[in-house]
């Protein structure tokens, strides 16, 4: 119970400074302290790039949507490709940690009082939870920390986690990647993602969703 009420508190902090931060990372004060940015990662890049991944880490995690930005920003000031190796890197760090931490804090607490109503759905997401949580990444409807969440009280094995959540985030990190440094020509993050980015990673969503459909349907047949 100690070990809840910790990472409780750790959250609640998490959630407070994101509210704090919500309102100085904003494209616009991005821009105007450019210069002096760019100077500080020039000359400390070794220290920039660990407090990017320190910020996605927490932020990530964070109800506020500030993740969107900080990854916008990675494509910014590190490049296009440099971007958005460090946007894959940070998230996949970000989403290990939030899976960590509800897998080993809330996970015993949670199956002790639901796992009895929720067998069912326990048992379909260890059997195909790798294609569900993929899924999700791609589409980007689900916040990503609840996602984290929601793995980490399943029985999705570490592996499958793993591998759904690094496959599943490439394709929204080269978007960011590439908004960011395209970022003097755009004035808001909804620019970054047009209708026909969205539709496609709609599809391949479901696409990613074929092997769990096909597997049922082969099942019901004779």
């Amino acid at each position: 119970m100690n070990n809840v009420k910790f990472w409780l508190a750790v959250i609640c902090l998490i959630i407070l400074m994101s509210f704090y931060l919500a309102g100085i990372v904003t494209l616009d004060n991005v821009k105007a302290n450019e210069a002096y940015l760019r100077v500080f990662i020039e000359d400390h890049y070794g220290l920039s790039v660990l407090l990017f991944f320190v910020a996605c880490t927490l932020f990530i995690n964070s109800p506020i949507p500030l993740a969107a930005a900080l990854k916008v920003l990675g494509g910014f000031f590190f490049g296009f490709y440099w971007g958005t190796f460090y946007n894959i890197g940070a998230t996949l760090l970000a989403c290990l940690v939030g899976f960590g931490i509800s897998r080993y804090t809330f996970k015993g607490l949670f199956e002790k009082r639901y796992y009895a109503r929720l067998r069912t759905i326990e048992i379909e997401i260890e059997t195909n939870g790798f294609y569900y949580f993929l899924s999700l990444r791609l589409v980007m409807v689900v916040p990503y920390f609840l996602i984290n969440i929601l793995a980490g009280l399943s029985r999705i094995s570490f592996r499958k986690y793993a591998t759904s959540t690094l496959v599943g985030v490439i394709p929204a990190s080269l978007i960011y990647a590439n908004g960011g440094n395209k970022l003097e020509q755009i004035t808001s993050l909804q620019e970054i993602f047009r209708l026909d980015i969205i539709l496609s990673l709609t599809v391949v969503a479901l696409i990613s969703l074929c092997p769990v459909i096909l597997k049922k349907y082969s099942y019901k047949s004779p």
